[in-house]
């Protein structure tokens, strides 16, 4: 994929013949801008987002490490993903009943050493639990054809209704609720800062997960995950984080 790259390119007013020597580069290049020959900027090709997504489920992506976020409830065969601020703007995917485990994967950007380390969740994927074998993940849509995402900055998981339920009328309380969710007194009475929360509704039988995922966009796509008789065994997000070193 080269169309971020490209249209940076185009906004700097790379020659074509810079745009190919970079695009044949793995590297990161360093290149003059036409206007201002004082100023270098660092450029590279967009990673390919399909290799990454099979690295991040495999657990081999570079810069990460996984973090189990809890499991989910399904009963009813319907998996959400929604806006964790807004439970209404969601997507629901059909899927096999039964217990879903929500993993993450965290991915680090920076050195600690220079003091801008940051750590970012940069995929999600919720499986059924026993599934041993996924015989294919691939784009979410619906029945046009249409690519389905998630557009919000807190992603939850959930069975159907489940957030609605637990964020009732979002009338300001659910915002204080997420800030003491994600923000906890330990016992020693500082600030923690959590990753992900999973919270369940009023009678247990039902709950939801959440995280922030992602930086610099609101607009993720989703992908089905599917066994090897075709049925639906989870759903995976991409967040589009470039962490490479």
């Amino acid at each position: 994929m080269w169309s971020a790259f490209r249209a940076l390119a185009a906004r700097i007013g790379l020659s074509a013949e810079e745009v190919s020597r970079i695009e044949q580069n793995e590297e990161a290049t360093l290149v003059r801008h036409p206007l201002n020959p004082d100023i270098q900027i660092k450029v590279r090709p967009d990673p390919d987002w399909t290799e990454r997504l099979g690295d991040a489920w495999n657990g081999t992506l570079v810069n990460s490490r996984r973090e189990s976020a809890g499991t989910l409830p399904i009963s009813n065969g319907k998996l959400v993903i929604a806006d964790g601020d807004s439970p209404a703007n969601e997507t629901s995917i059909n899927v096999t009943p039964g217990q879903y485990d929500v993993t993450l994967t965290v991915a680090h950007m920076g050195n600690e050493s220079t003091y801008d380390y940051v750590e970012r969740i940069s995929h999600a994927f919720a499986l059924l639990q026993g599934v041993e074998n996924v015989a294919s993940i691939s784009p979410l849509t619906d029945e046009a054809g249409l690519e389905l995402g998630v557009i919000a900055y807190l992603v939850s998981f959930a069975g159907e209704g489940v957030l609605k339920d637990i964020a009732g009328d979002h009338a300001g309380r659910w915002s204080l609720r997420l800030g003491e969710l994600f923000h906890p007194r330990s016992t020693e009475g500082d600030r923690l800062s959590l990753k992900s929360v999973r919270v369940e509704n009023t009678d247990g039988s039902g709950a939801a997960i959440l995280f922030h995922a992602g930086h610099c966009r609101d607009d993720y796509p989703l992908f089905r995950i599917a066994d090897a008789e075709g049925n639906t065994v989870g759903v995976m997000a991409d967040f589009f984080v470039d962490n490479r070193p």
